[in-house]
């Protein structure tokens, strides 16, 4: 037995550093590997074009050693030179699914795949620039996005870039400092109801369906979201109080959205007299259920019953939220002493 041969074969290989190799347009990074003849090569590859983020070896270098960290472990791992496309598909958007909510994975998911794969999903993680970004955010601005949809776009990227940069893909988020360059209108003021809109819509619902109303009472007189309404069981109903400890979106039972939405909810009236009616007529389980004991689909409700019952009536229906806008907008009113008189 050959035993030089045998340690030699058995020692562990050498870590390589690589070399940056500086272009007039970009860095490369070049390192050895072995071919299937089993001779050493060199290798070079694009770490990043370059730009304000990249001007120098220095700035490049957490992409080097990125690269060779893949390299010495022979691992397959994202890099820079991922598409957005792949990393946003294959890590951040997997990664939100699992650590938010059901509903914030899905609004990113529509977002990406109709805003801005079509024109971002094709470049290198590494190589975006806020001036691309910025480009980007002009032109959705030029064709008529407002400023909510165009941050909401910004957030979203941003914190696709941060992910990256938190997991050592790339060392800076370019998207941070870019902006339109058009003015755009300023996002109107969000629809709410007043008390005296809330309290016509229950003396129409009421006699109609129960269930109608206390949804409504439940977002204005509680102000709560629908996904919490939805997860509202009767255990959760004290005498004073309504405890919030669950939300539902679709068929998916989670985590509040916040922990300050988590906690006791002032029962004050009309909401406490509805839920009691309601309770008479309503098994044990969700407080608002179907015919098979699952929570209720408040879109549905919205479309078979509220909607149509309120249009005969000559009033305008947008939904819960509006309902849940309204009751804050009230109290802030109220709590205002420049604005407080004659409200209530």
């Amino acid at each position: 037995m050959d035993i030089g041969k045998l340690l030699q074969n058995n020692r562990k290989p050498r870590q390589q550093k690589g070399e940056i190799i500086e272009t007039s347009t970009a860095f490369l990074g070049r390192y050895y590997y072995t071919a299937e003849d089993g001779s050493r090569k060199q290798k070079a590859v694009t770490l990043a074009r370059k730009s304000d983020l990249y001007r120098s070896r220095s700035d490049v270098q957490p992409l080097m050693d990125r690269l060779m960290a893949d390299v010495n472990s022979e691992a397959v791992q994202v890099s820079g030179r991922a598409t957005l496309t792949e990393f946003v598909e294959d890590h951040y958007l997997p990664w939100v699914r699992d650590n938010k909510a059901a509903a914030t994975h899905d609004g990113y998911r529509k977002l990406w795949q109709k805003n801005l794969r079509p024109h971002l999903g094709k470049i290198a993680l590494a190589d975006l620039t806020t001036t691309q970004v910025t480009g980007l955010l002009t032109k959705l601005a030029q064709d008529g996005f407002g400023a909510r949809s165009l941050s909401h776009m910004k957030w979203f990227l941003s914190g696709a870039y941060e992910h990256a940069v938190a997991t050592g893909v790339v060392p800076a988020n370019p998207v941070q400092k870019a902006k339109w360059l058009k003015a755009v209108e300023s996002p109107a003021e969000m629809m709410h109801y007043s008390l005296e809109q809330v309290l016509a819509m229950l003396r129409i619902l009421e006699p109609l369906d129960l269930r109608a109303a206390v949804a409504l009472g439940l977002a204005y007189f509680a102000g709560l979201r629908p996904a919490e309404i939805r997860g509202l069981q009767w255990p959760d109903v004290g005498s004073e109080a309504l405890h919030v400890r669950r939300k539902v979106w679709r068929k998916d039972i989670g985590k509040l959205k916040t922990e300050r939405s988590a906690g006791m909810v002032p029962l004050i009236e009309p909401l406490r007299s509805l839920l009691e009616r309601h309770r008479g007529q309503s098994a044990d389980g969700f407080i608002l259920q179907n015919a098979a004991g699952k929570p209720l689909d408040l879109d549905s409700l919205s479309t078979r019953v509220i909607a149509p019952a309120l249009k005969g009536a000559g009033i305008a229906w947008a939904g819960f939220y509006p309902a849940r806008r309204g009751i804050s907008s009230l109290v802030a009113a109220v709590s205002n002493p420049l604005t407080s008189s004659g409200v209530l």
